[in-house]
């Protein structure tokens, strides 16, 4: 199932990305990497938390499809992995099987592949210098991740170390996308582009219930992030 997920979401960026760029005025490729904070969001009143370190590398095609005025507008297209990481606190863990009072932290990593999809704008400042702008959305596929606990009190044996797959997490994710940076043009085909770069996550990743009742899980955690970006870009035509 996993496999077919993939495939599917494979052949829907290769269908997008060819026939663009076959009536592009202008088309980009970009190889880029990112480093900054990831975050997230939680409707539980017993959970709280504080940002960590996440990183993101892949690849991106901005296919300019026209130009008005001086700004080449058109949709872009890309492909990366983001290692995000998570440092939570759970009171009343547990509350429905052994009562009030228990407390898990949580460090965890999630690893992520995802594919986001925008409207792009560039804007030449100068004949080597442009403002680039994304806005769009993003669809992913968590790959798999861990977390280490530690915990008030640990007289039932709560696990310490705990494996982070589809049985609790939940696979497909989808979120806004949106980035804003400069092209500085190294030479006529190649550029520099340092941008800052906001994935907001909007599905709830949570596919189990840690307080440990009955049910589907009540609350909704999200992940967001933001990095600052650095990539290489070529400009094919």
């Amino acid at each position: 199932m996993r496999s077919l997920w993939l495939t599917l979401v494979l052949a829907a960026f290769i269908a997008l990305a060819l026939p663009l760029a076959a009536s592009a005025v202008s088309l980009d490729v970009e190889a880029r990497a990112a480093g900054g904070l990831a975050l997230g969001s939680t409707t539980n009143p017993d959970e709280s938390g504080s940002p960590r370190a996440g990183f993101a590398g892949g690849v991106g095609v901005d296919v300019y499809l026209f130009t008005v005025g001086p700004v080449d507008l058109g949709l872009a297209v890309g492909a990366e992995y983001d290692y995000l990481t998570f440092h939570g606190i759970l009171n009343n863990f547990q509350s429905a099987i052994v009562g009030p009072g228990y407390t898990q932290t949580t460090d965890s990593i999630y690893n992520y592949l995802q594919f986001p999809v925008s409207l792009v704008g560039r804007i030449p400042i100068t004949q080597s210098l442009a403002v680039t702008l994304r806005a769009g959305a993003f669809i992913g596929h968590f790959l798999g991740g861990s977390a280490t606990a530690s915990y008030n009190s640990n007289p039932f044996g709560f696990p310490t170390s705990i494996t982070l797959d589809s049985s609790n997490t939940l696979v497909g994710e989808y979120g806004l996308h949106f980035t804003g940076g400069v092209d500085i043009a190294l030479s006529r085909s190649f550029a520099l582009s340092p941008a800052v770069q906001f994935d907001m996550g909007l599905t709830n990743t949570q596919a189990t219930n840690p307080s440990g009742a009955a049910g589907p899980y009540p609350y909704s955690d999200t992940f967001w992030s933001v990095t600052a970006t650095i990539g290489v870009k070529y400009t094919a035509f």
